[in-house]
Formats: structure tokens, sequence, C-alpha cells
């Protein structure tokens, strides 16, 4: 069986925060009490179980496990390991070859981030974003840079040797120096892998209304591409490798599970907002948290059959594959493999879109090697464009 015909990767959601950062668009929210969380993790098991019974995909041996959100961290120790004890026994966690948790620095201490080592979990991803406590502010962050250079050391002390730091440029206050400044301290910490984000004004964030109503100023251009200039220079000095346009990692500590996205393989999720992907369709939760407790309450095996409104599914064609899989993998500074692409799809990428190949390569975004196709430094400054080969 190809590694396409099974779930490669196990997402779980988390929607809760202490505070919406003001540039975040995901399904997640502040201010729910703890009895709404309780009824959320018992949904959230419900839709677990009820899954197993008609399971779209085998789920393959080892696949990857993340809890991302919103912030699972806000979720007790207790409450996290009831949803794992529900994976493992509906035989969704099997032994994965990564188990990553997501945590926001003002959320873990020693303790807590001990007791997600011993439940299972050898990866964890922290939300640290920048070192500057006046760029924190100006994000919405509820941590000081203080207490995210604590929380990687109390990661390390409970166990955990892979530790991922998230970071984050172009953001309001920030400066070349300042970015500098937190990416040398964060270097300081000798992690295995950064994932460096420009920020992306996302419509109807309160920080987009605040850049369009002139209350915030964004770096100009110039700081901008300094900044992501800076980046991959720094890092691959540190003997951190771009393997991904916005990620670095020692060789051999790539992220597992995102690489099940960048290679377009199918994955499961639950929970609210969470979106399943089995090679052919997606079917995304519904993002109303309520609406998520009060369906799965009522989620039965003839239930999953039907789009009830607590889910949609959009069947994807042929075509939309082919370009998903092309634009996922070009992400990877790997590229892609055209002979993996023809194996799975039955088309000669090359004699199907060799125009827009071609000028890809005349502009020097792209290069081909073999039957592997990658884009050049120049091409992923601009994926953007790139990407637009193949839609």
């Amino acid at each position: 069986m190809e590694r396409w015909e099974q779930f490669q990767g196990v997402y779980v959601h988390t929607p809760f925060c202490l505070q919406k950062c003001l540039y975040c668009d995901f399904p997640s929210y502040a201010g729910f009490p703890e009895e709404v969380r309780q009824r959320y993790v018992d949904a959230l098991c419900r839709e677990i179980e009820v899954r197993s019974l008609q399971r779209e995909l085998p789920v393959a041996e080892n696949a990857t496990m993340y809890f991302g959100g919103g912030t699972p961290t806000v979720l007790t120790v207790e409450q996290i390991g009831k949803i794992v004890s529900t994976l493992k026994h509906c035989g969704w966690w099997n032994d994965p070859a990564e188990a990553t948790v997501e945590a926001n620095p003002g959320t873990v201490n020693a303790g807590k981030l001990k007791a997600l080592r011993e439940i299972g979990f050898d990866r964890t991803s922290l939300g640290v974003q920048s070192l500057q406590n006046k760029e924190l502010l100006a994000l919405g962050r509820v941590h000081t840079a203080e207490q995210a250079l604590y929380a990687i050391e109390e990661a390390k002390q409970a166990g955990f040797r892979r530790i991922n730091a998230d970071l984050m440029s172009g953001i309001p206050c920030q400066t070349v120096e300042s970015f500098r400044d937190t990416m040398d301290k964060i270097l300081q910490m000798n992690l295995s892998h950064i994932s460096a984000y420009s920020l992306i004004l996302e419509e109807g964030t309160p920080l987009e209304r605040m850049v369009r109503g002139g209350k915030v100023q964004l770096p100009d251009e110039e700081v901008s591409y300094n900044m992501y200039a800076m980046t991959t220079d720094v890092l691959a000095k540190a003997g951190l490798q771009r393997y991904e346009i916005s990620n670095y990692a020692v060789p051999g500590e790539e992220s597992l599970h995102n690489i099940v996205y960048w290679h377009y393989e199918p994955y499961a999720a639950f929970g609210v907002g969470a979106c399943s992907f089995t090679g052919t369709e997606r079917r995304t939760n519904t993002a109303d948290v309520l609406r998520y407790i009060q369906g799965s309450a009522k989620l039965s095996l003839s239930a999953l059959k039907t789009d009830s409104g607590q889910w949609q599914t959009e069947h994807l064609d042929r075509k939309t594959q082919i370009s998903e899989a092309m634009i996922m993998g070009l992400r990877m500074t790997d590229g892609v493999n055209l002979q993996k692409i023809q194996q799975r799809f039955g088309i000669d990428i090359l004699e199907s879109y060799g125009k827009e190949i071609q000028t890809l390569l005349d502009r020097k975004m792209a290069e081909c090697e073999g039957r592997t196709l990658r884009l050049t430094s120049y091409g992923m400054r601009y994926g953007n464009r790139a990407f637009e080969a193949f839609i």
C-alpha cells in the first residue's frame, strides 16, 4: 500500500486560548470557562471514537501525532491524557514516529511539561514569536520574552530533546536590529528546529483593522526583506538548514508531521475547525465550539455518512489534486519528485505543464535536475508567483 493511500498523520485541535492574538484568524477563542472546556474534551473523544468505526483510510504504522491550536496547554494534563488514551484505544495513536504538542510559553511550567512528556509527547513547539517585550505586546501575546526563554529551559529539563520555536518577522515595532537580537538570543538556546514566518495580515483580524485604520504601522518592504534575507543566512551559519520556505532544522530534526502536509499525504483531524484530508476529499469541522459540542453528542456511525452541518466536505477533482500536490511539494527545498507524481496521478508534469515550468526556469525561479523540480532561493522568496504556474 502506498503512503498516499493511508493516513500518515493525525491532528487534534484545541480551540481555547487565554487571549486571542491580534493577528490570529485560526479557529481559537478566549473566555470559555472550564465547564465548556471539559465538555469539549468529552465531545472530541466522542468524535475520535465514532470516526474509528468507519475510517476513510487505514492509519499508517507510526503515523505522526500533532496537538495544535489555539493553545493545547490551556487544557489540564488530565484532559490531554484522556484525549491521548482515546486515540490509543481507537487505534489512531500507535507508536507515532513523532508526537508534537504546541504550547504557549505563558501556559506551561516544568511540572506540566514533564507530565506531557510522560503521556507520550516527544516534541514540543513553542510560540515564541519574538524576544522583545514591546513586539510581543503589539501582537497581543500573553507571555514575555523572559517567560519564553524560561519555557524553553523547562522543556529541556522535562525531557524534551526536540523543541521548535516559532519566530515572526515584519511585525509592529520591529526593526532589523531587534529581529537580529531575537535570533541571537534564540540561537543561544541550541534548538534543533526553528520556524520563521513573515507576518501575514489576515482580513478581519484586529491587527489588520488597526493597520488599515492607520493606528499601527508595519515595517516597510525593504526592512521586511532584510529580515527575510537575514533569517536564512544567520540560521544556516548556526547549522539550521532551510528545508521548507519557513522552516529550518538541524539535519534529521525536521518536523515529520508537517512533512506529511508538504508531501500531500493523507491525515486525519479532530476537533473544532479541524480539516481531514484523504487525498481525494477534505472534510472540515464546524468552527463553532458550542455547535461542535452539541453535534458530537449526537454523532453516530450513520451520521458520518451525511453532511449534517457539523462539517463540510469538499471533493477534489484530479486537476485540483495535482495542482495542490505541486504547490505543497515545491514549498520544500528538496522540491518535487516528478516520477512519484506520475506514479500517483498518472501524469507527466513536464509535458502537461511544460510551458509554465519553462517560464519558471527562464526566470530563474525554479530548476529541474533529472526528475526533480525545485524552486531556487529567488523562487522561494516569491513563492506565490511560482505557485501560480500550477493553478
